[in-house]
């Protein structure tokens, strides 16, 4: 190669380089900024933008590992409170306020059980309002055993009477107020029943079979219903406040009865003795017990209340 040729193609190569290390330096500049940080590339036509997570939809980045846990399923189910008044499992010895998903349970049976725990709602900072942050899911029933309770025929009063030093409603059972309801038992008030149960040590029990329903024998009468409760009787060893039937304190139910605190009522109801063989009731139940007819009148209070 000549001398001129020689120096044409160092020229070349240089010029190359030149060109090389520049388009470097372009490329550094379209990723980042060095004066602010900020990212500066450019998204082409159709990109996916980032998405910003809300309401509903799913963290990626929250912890939704499920636990797995092995518990003990009583042999009835007792009545319980949350949203609205329900019948609940008995899980180790204490109310459980959920479902199992794949479980049926046949009361008379103690059930060991190997289940899921999981977020119902993964990705959401709150659940939907009463709704529980976990779900369950049965994986394996480890053992069903039979539990032999108390067998025993039990009578039903056709109208609930509230239970001992609560505003909770109790069924009138033998005369004494039962607080826990009988698992399998479907109560129609205005009925009288005999049934046979099996009661468990646990304090729950089951229904066996209705050996007889009846309707009940009642009058039908008038009633005021005051706007207020009451302190209840002076003598009864309860702490419930009672509503005022007839310018009374009356520590009972008015059956399908959904009185508005604050209204006064008058009402036609059926009245039925709900302890037709003694002379006295006990002193901590009322004598009667009521079943809505009709509303014959529903009027708001003219004064404020003197108690609750």
């Amino acid at each position: 190669m000549t001398p001129a040729g020689r120096r044409h193609a160092f020229a070349a190569e240089a010029a190359i380089a030149i060109l090389l290390a520049l388009g470097l330096v372009l490329a550094g500049c379209a990723v980042r900024s060095p004066e602010t940080g900020v990212d500066k590339t450019v998204t082409s036509p159709g990109a996916i933008e980032p998405t910003v997570i809300g309401t509903g939809a799913v963290d990626e980045s929250k912890d939704t590992t499920s636990q797995i846990q092995e518990v003990t399923v009583g042999p009835a189910r007792q009545e319980c409170y949350g949203p609205f008044r329900r019948m609940c499992l008995t899980v180790d010895g204490g109310f459980f306020y959920d479902e199992i998903n794949g479980f049926a349970h046949e009361p008379g049976y103690e059930y060991r059980l190997r289940i899921e725990r999981y977020d119902a709602f993964p990705g959401q900072k709150e659940p939907p309002q009463d709704a529980g942050r976990y779900a369950y899911r049965l994986l394996e029933v480890l053992s069903k055993t039979p539990v032999a309770g108390s067998v025993q025929d039990a009578t039903v009063g056709p109208a609930r009477v509230q239970c001992p030093k609560s505003d909770e409603r109790c069924l009138l059972v033998d005369g004494r107020p039962q607080r826990n309801s009988i698992d399998g038992f479907q109560y129609t008030p205005g009925f009288e029943y005999q049934i046979r149960i099996e009661r468990f040590d646990s304090g729950t029990s089951r229904l066996v079979e209705i050996v007889d329903r009846a309707p009940a024998s009642g009058m039908e009468v008038e009633i005021t219903v005051g706007p207020w409760r009451v302190g209840c009787y002076e003598d009864a060893p309860i702490t419930a406040a009672c509503i005022v039937v007839d310018d009374a304190p009356y520590y009972g139910v008015i059956e399908e009865f959904p009185r508005g605190h604050g209204f006064e009522y008058r009402l036609r109801v059926e009245k039925y003795d709900l302890f037709p063989d003694d002379d006295e009731p006990p002193p901590e139940l009322p004598r009667y017990g009521y079943r809505l007819l009709k509303v014959l009148s529903e009027m708001p209070a003219s004064s404020p209340p003197s108690s609750n």
